[in-house]
């Protein structure tokens, strides 16, 4: 089960390197062909353990569930250098990116979101996952003026990606329920079961949240707290 898709650009050249087949799960070089990379998409499902260089190691603490995308782009660039870059990302490059994006979804029933399909530079002020000051893309992908807003970028990317869509999927129901703090009942104590830390009362208190949030940071989950599909998923082999 994969819930996320993050976009990245290497800052490399216009062609897949090794460093980035193995950073990314697909590539996208200068005349948006779409490239496989080194670990398959299954190697970050929830689960799976994240054993450095097994898994596509693309976004930091946000690994498990996430497919990352990267275009091959920006070498020599930085946040406050010179433009014209050296190797900007073209713009064949952003349609391929949006169509492997609506790709992605339908193959994996992603419903596109500003916090489930979105750039490395939005995921610490979208998602509050520290990152090493990424700016991919706060900038804007097919060039040209505009504001150095990620989130307003992401969000034209993403109606991209609903434009190409041509149904968004439905989510099946749950088989186990969202679980937060103040919840109580058999699915509770199924949780604290497998958490293997906290107490069995089938009450969801603060010890309780305390430890799905130490278990959702070791599995590179979003630490919110919260026991959505992607944290049962990554519980359950462990049951």
């Amino acid at each position: 089960m994969m819930n996320r898709i993050v976009w990245h650009h290497t800052g490399g050249g216009y062609s897949p390197g090794p460093e980035d087949r193995r950073a990314y799960h697909r590539l996208i070089d200068g005349d948006g062909q779409v490239h496989d990379g080194h670990h398959a998409i299954a190697a970050n499902a929830p689960g799976r353990a994240l054993t450095p260089g097994t898994y596509a190691a693309h976004t930091r603490g946000l690994n498990t569930g996430a497919i990352g995308v990267a275009i091959c782009a920006m070498a020599g660039a930085g946040w406050g250098g010179a433009v014209p870059w050296t190797h900007p990302v073209k713009p064949v490059q952003v349609d391929a990116l949006v169509a492997e994006t609506a790709r992605l979804c339908d193959r994996y029933g992603i419903v596109p979101g500003p916090r489930i399909t979105l750039s490395h530079a939005e995921v610490e002020p979208t998602l509050g996952v520290v990152q090493a000051g990424k700016w991919d893309f706060d900038y804007p992908p097919r060039g040209g003026p505009g504001a150095r807003d990620p989130i307003a970028i992401g969000d034209e990317l993403r109606a991209e990606v609903a434009r190409l869509l041509s149904s968004r999927p439905v989510a099946p129901d749950p088989i186990r329920p969202v679980l937060r703090q103040g919840a109580t009942g058999q699915h509770v104590r199924d949780l604290q079961r497998l958490l293997r830390g906290p107490g069995i009362d089938g009450a969801f208190g603060p010890l309780t949240r305390r430890a799905v949030v130490e278990f959702q940071s070791r599995n590179e989950l979003l630490p919110d707290g919260i026991v959505g599909p992607m944290t049962w998923a990554a519980l359950a082999p462990q049951g």
